[in-house]
């Protein structure tokens, strides 16, 4: 009978992966797929929060009938001071310089949020057009004379190449 010599050689803690180091296990395949389309699933949308136009809304209600006073400017949307029962509108242009089509989509926050009303919101725009969003804010009867509504208005543009 013949003498067979058999080692088995251990990982050095050099070669081991951190997973492996920390829980004594290697991870599986279907882990490490489940790991990956994870992360890419969170650079997707870190991109599209981090590429998201931000306007900083705001509105000034005054004493009087009928009295609107625009602020010009092109950094916010902001739009002056209303007396009640009054509107204002501001507009911002979206143009979609890259090679893909992208889903156009408004997120409105803060105390300004309930009196704007937009048009349009969640639309497609193809590669080489633009379109215009308008925001309308009502000043209602109700609202109380020199209180301020502030806010933001997000606005994401998700690329859709398939669509």
């Amino acid at each position: 009978m013949e003498n067979e010599n058999t080692t088995t050689t251990v990982p050095s803690q050099d070669t081991k992966s951190w997973w492996e180091r920390q829980t004594g296990e290697r991870l599986k395949a279907s882990e490490k797929v489940f790991g990956i389309i994870s992360l890419m699933i969170f650079l997707f949308v870190f991109y599209i929060a981090l590429d998201a136009n931000k306007y900083k809304t705001q509105v000034h209600v005054i004493e009087g009938e009928g009295k609107v006073g625009v602020n010009p400017t092109t950094t916010s949307l902001d739009f002056g001071d209303l007396s009640r029962g009054t509107t204002a509108m501001r507009a911002i242009t979206i143009t979609n310089d890259t090679s893909m089509p992208f889903f156009v989509s408004v997120l409105r926050l803060g105390s300004i949020g309930d009196l704007l009303k937009q048009d349009p919101n969640n639309f497609m725009l193809r590669k080489g057009e633009q379109k215009k969003m308008e925001f309308t804010v009502y000043m209602p009867a109700s609202a109380t004379v020199d209180q301020h509504y502030t806010g933001r208005i997000i606005v994401f543009k998700i690329p859709a190449p398939f669509l």
